[in-house]
């Protein structure tokens, strides 16, 4: 019973990858490159989305990749290694953001002028409607909820961007922050309410204008 509690954090395979990198016992580059690769789409979309830029967020991933190299043997295997993977990631975005002095996507509203797709929205656009007018609309709507979430809070727009586009539950994303499921709760509901707000506000002036 004991042996078995004490082996329950090495259930995911990575954990094992990262103390055969710690370990530097001649394996750890075949332990690393297995990470690289279960784990790097993944934390590429989250810091494309939390930086709002693909180039930027190609050179966080692999200063992400250094750091966890690098810190493979300072961490307690606990839950998924990716919970730990999105902590590093994350940290490290909002370091990065803080460094150059924004707390806004400042890029988005360039971005949501041209159809580039090498400039794309970091967030998926909404599914394109078959009728055009309704295509045209719905990628306003779209616009003006994106420099909605820029202007969100550091803390709220780092929960929105867990829970509603990377579909991290509360406890994973309460995990990722070290902070409790019921802030993750308050966070998230403050951040839709604020977008609710700023779309409700959106569909009054429309309609004004077309009155």
């Amino acid at each position: 019973m004991g042996t078995d509690t004490a082996r329950a954090p090495a259930a995911d395979p990575g954990w094992a990858d990262l103390a055969r990198v710690a370990a530097r016992e001649g394996d750890e580059e075949a332990a690393f490159a297995r990470l690289v690769e279960s784990h790097q789409d993944r934390l590429l979309r989250l810091c494309e989305r939390m930086l709002g830029d693909v180039e930027e967020a190609r050179d966080g991933v692999q200063e992400v990749f250094l750091k966890v190299y690098r810190k493979a043997g300072q961490v307690r295997p606990q839950g998924q290694v990716y919970t730990w993977l999105y902590r590093v990631a994350v940290n490290h975005c909002l370091n990065k953001l803080r460094r150059r002095k924004l707390v806004r996507f400042l890029r988005w509203e360039s971005q949501s002028r041209t159809d580039d797709a090498e400039t794309a929205a970091p967030f998926d656009p909404p599914d394109a409607a078959p009728d055009p007018q309704a295509a045209l609309e719905a990628r306003r709507r779209w616009s003006v909820t994106r420099r909605a979430i820029a202007a969100l809070p550091e803390n709220q727009r780092t929960v929105l961007v867990l829970a509603r586009f990377e579909g991290l539950s509360y406890k994973q994303i309460a995990e990722v922050l070290e902070i409790s499921e019921g802030a993750v709760e308050s966070r998230l509901f403050r951040a839709m309410r604020r977008l609710e707000a700023t779309q409700e506000a959106d569909s009054s002036r429309v309609s004004r204008k077309e009155g």
